[in-house]
């Protein structure tokens, strides 16, 4: 078999390589199991990060075990008693001290709410099962960002381009689809458990009650990303005329991120990531800078790209919900 592929594929090997190092990976998203962790822990880190009681938990992984069964992803058989199974996975986060509760003198449901260091923990899990909801994040994003009560199409696509290119180094993406047919796909499906409505007059998507309610759920798979990108961002323009040696980049983004978080200016300590600062240097130095600038004038034109970058990435943090 790897001879056949090998043959077919004839390229420079590194190129053979990188091409059969995706396709794997691609293979094993597909038979990937979701399990009763990584729905309980993707449900916590994208709605319910200040805390939640069981009922709400269950109806967002109500929402989310939905959509899965809705593209037919392979999901833990436990799964098929989705209250149980969820119950049961709760209960090892209770046991672990990664999930505490709060309860009153009148007996009422309790309060359960996650501390943020351990958030890293339910980061791990949640990003197991992560690319089942990849292009739908993209979407929900593009959806929920600017002033504008109406998204047209053109639009759509000019964010999820961006931000697919973005997260190149993220994630692996479907080889055998285009931009515009995989949002097609979810503007459908978002359409069809009425979380947006097409306008005809104004020839774009309109946010439902529902849409404005849901659809955060799909955007907050990525604001980790998009905050430690901007992170970084923020580091290289404070750091530019000091050099741009990354050991001493990536000590000045930690610093950055972890002092950014406890005066609230990001939201998730999971962004303080080191593998995630790594990438995001080099879609800057790729996308960005474009090597050595030799003049002032190149350096003046690298910073001004650089800002609007950076904007962008907070623009796009700062989604509606």
């Amino acid at each position: 078999m790897l001879k056949e592929y090998l043959a077919q594929n004839v390229e420079s090997s590194g190129g053979t390589q990188k091409r059969l190092a995706y396709d794997l990976i691609r293979s094993i998203n597909r038979v990937s199991l979701v399990t009763p962790m990584a729905l309980l822990s993707t449900a916590i880190l994208t709605k319910h990060r200040r805390g939640f009681n069981l009922s709400e938990l269950t109806d967002t992984t109500g929402t989310l075990l939905a959509f899965l069964e809705k593209y037919r992803l392979p999901t833990a058989t436990s799964l098929e008693q989705c209250d149980k199974a969820i119950a049961k996975s709760m209960d090892v986060l209770i046991k672990s001290n990664v999930v505490k509760s709060l309860e009153d003198a009148e007996g009422t449901e309790p309060f359960y709410y996650v501390d943020e260091e351990k958030k890293r923990e339910l980061e791990y899990y949640k990003n197991n099962s992560i690319h089942c909801f990849v292009s739908h994040a993209f979407v929900a994003l593009s959806l929920l960002t600017g002033k504008e009560e109406i998204k047209t199409g053109e639009d759509i696509l000019k964010d999820y381009d961006f931000v697919k290119k973005l997260f190149r180094y993220e994630f692996i993406y479907d080889a055998g689809t285009t931009s515009q047919e995989e949002i097609d796909d979810v503007t459908a499906y978002f359409t069809d458990v009425l979380y947006i409505t097409w306008d005809r007059a104004d020839a774009g998507y309109r946010l439902t009650r529902l849409g404005f309610d849901k659809l955060p759920i799909w955007a907050a798979l990525i604001k980790t990303f998009l905050e430690s990108y901007w992170v970084a961002t923020r580091s290289i323009i404070a750091k530019e005329k000091e050099g741009r040696k990354q050991s001493d980049l990536l000590k000045n983004m930690n610093y950055l991120g972890l002092r950014f978080h406890k005066l609230g200016v990001i939201e998730h300590l999971e962004a303080v990531s080191r593998l995630s600062f790594k990438n995001a240097i080099r879609v800057v130095n790729e996308d960005i800078l474009k090597g050595e600038e030799k003049s002032e004038e190149d350096r003046s034109q690298a910073r001004e790209r650089l800002s609007k970058f950076s904007q962008r990435l907070h623009d796009l943090s700062h989604y509606k919900k």
